[in-house]
């Protein structure tokens, strides 16, 4: 009876031992295909990250280059501001001058001498 009971039960344990292996396999497979996708995966966020950082890096550079640009414009634009109010200085303290040097400098109203300094 027991050799009855081992021939039917062989290719029964024949089968299970078939399928234990290739479930086995088929778990390895999986399990090598996962770490391929979670590389994969690591290497395109890896390579995202990088082409936006120097995205960002490019855009910062340009941005302070513009900063830049426009600070030199704003002392330009400033020096010349200063040239031209100097020179607004400079004429009316020659008006001053010419002023001064007119006779009669106490008289009340505008004589014609004064009037004439005006259209300088």
């Amino acid at each position: 009876m027991m050799a009855l009971l081992n021939r039917a039960a062989l290719p029964a344990f024949a089968a299970a031992a078939l399928l234990l292996t290739f479930g086995l396999i088929m778990l390895f497979v999986v399990s090598r295909i996962d770490t391929l996708i979670d590389r994969a995966v690591t290497s395109a966020v890896a390579g995202r990250d990088a082409h936006w950082i120097a995205e960002i890096e490019r855009t910062n550079a340009q941005a302070l280059r513009r900063v830049a640009d426009q600070a030199q414009a704003a002392l330009a634009i400033e020096a010349a501001a200063n040239d031209r109010v100097r020179a607004v200085e400079a004429q009316l303290s020659e008006l001053e001058t010419a002023n001064a040097a007119l006779p009669a400098g106490d008289a009340c109203g505008l004589g014609r001498d004064r009037v004439r300094l005006l259209p300088r």
